[in-house]
């Protein structure tokens, strides 16, 4: 049996949801688990990682799929992540600490000496997805750190500041699963952050999502698998980190396709990326669950995971409005008409099902994930879903994968 909490429309149909407890609600969550009496508990969204809910779990004897709340500052505190790979030798973005407002002014004039095409500043802590703003100029880079750190838009996470070099390249993602002794990557994949085709427009939590990419070598993936994922593994074992769970690597590739080509690491999120993994976890040949049953108990080097020779792409439905503020309530038609459909899956995200019948409840509502040999045929399978599928103002972007089918 499937519990879930909060739950929305589409997983009702499988797991029993309870909507009222909130997921900072611990002893709550706690009661609900022992009461149900379940047997491992998955941990979606970062809040509850990084506020520590495997920690307190963990008091009551319940098996948890999620990093502690030490390992998920990896995520919770860029300050942190930085000097982590500082330390441990991942390939990053050359970048300074500002503890406050006026020493990040004085280390932006040196930054941008440094660095005149620009860089990134980002919130120390979780600002939901919203903490890097990458600058051009200076006073975009002042009017960044003013926003944070003087008007406190995301609160404490603004207290202090990373201000970075602004890497060019490709951006790509990984997520592996990590026991603390052995690390097993899974395909990666391609997110689509801005909010209109052809990567314009305000960030959001993400658009759609390809994977495995056509433009990643064997060499490259070499490379990131050295360079970054042994080194990861090498720095959790020597800090003492343990590091137990899903780990996704944000990367940034310079130089894609040459001598000289670089992956480095723009982020860590300590869980699977969404909408990466609505397009990586059908892929995988192995049972999910043994997986997560392995990594728990830190036997992650018995297994091999096994990929199907298929490509999945997901487009993203998303309500009139996104990001900013946005509608709800619509009725979604047409889902009955995909149910069916060979090498297509659905995922709710912003749903709710009220008397049989759904609705849209968030700003991104369904990701529409079409399956197939070649990402071609798996671009089409999405699309054509895509069309079947209907509420009143939907938005998607039309491009997504376009990038895998013209990088070279």
């Amino acid at each position: 049996e499937i519990y879930c909490i909060p739950g929305n429309g589409g997983i009702s149909d499988d797991a029993i949801c309870d909507s009222s407890i909130k997921l900072s609600e611990f002893e709550k969550i706690k009661d609900f688990v022992v009461k149900n009496k379940i047997d491992l508990v998955l941990v979606g969204p970062e809040q509850p990682a990084v506020d520590g809910i495997k920690d307190f779990l963990k008091e009551y004897n319940i098996p948890v799929f999620s990093p502690t709340k030490e390992q998920s500052r990896l995520e919770g505190s860029k300050v942190f992540a930085k000097l982590f790979m500082q330390k441990y030798n991942i390939p990053t973005a050359d970048f300074v600490i500002a503890e406050n407002y006026d020493e990040a002014m004085s280390l932006l004039e040196q930054m941008f000496k440094k660095y005149p095409e620009g860089v990134v500043v980002k919130a120390d802590g979780l600002a939901a997805g919203k903490g890097a703003v990458v600058c051009d100029t200076i006073e975009e880079a002042k009017n960044a750190v003013y926003d944070m750190m003087v008007k406190k838009i995301f609160g404490h996470s603004g207290e202090k500041v990373v201000i970075e070099k602004k890497l060019e390249g490709i951006e790509i993602s990984v997520i592996a699963f990590c026991d603390g002794e052995t690390i097993l990557p899974l395909t990666h994949s391609q997110d689509h952050k801005r909010i209109y085709d052809d990567d314009k427009g305000p960030n959001t939590g993400g658009m759609g999502a390809y994977s495995p990419l056509p433009f990643v070598s064997k060499n490259l993936e070499q490379k990131i698998y050295e360079r970054i994922i042994q080194n990861f593994l090498k720095g959790v074992k020597q800090s003492g980190l343990d590091y137990c769970g899903a780990i996704y690597f944000g990367l940034m590739i310079e130089n894609l396709g040459k001598q000289n080509e670089q992956p480095y690491v723009l982020e860590f999120n300590c869980r699977f990326g969404d909408p990466e993994t609505q397009v990586i976890l059908p892929l995988l040949k192995n049972d999910l669950l043994e997986v997560i049953t392995y990594t728990i108990e830190k036997k992650l080097k018995e297994i091999k995971l096994s990929f199907f020779d298929k490509t999945a792409c997901c487009v993203v439905l998303a309500s009139k409005g996104y990001p900013a503020e946005y509608e709800t309530g619509k009725q979604i038609f047409g889902l009955e008409n995909v149910k069916n459909l060979e090498g297509v899956l659905v995922f709710h995200a912003g749903t709710k099902k009220v008397d049989g019948k759904y609705y849209t409840s968030g700003g991104r509502v369904l990701g529409i994930v079409g399956l197939d040999k070649d990402l071609k045929s798996a671009i089409e399978n999405s699309y054509s879903a895509v069309e079947k599928i209907n509420f009143e103002n939907k938005y998607y972007r039309k491009d997504i994968g376009k990038k895998g089918l013209t990088i070279k």
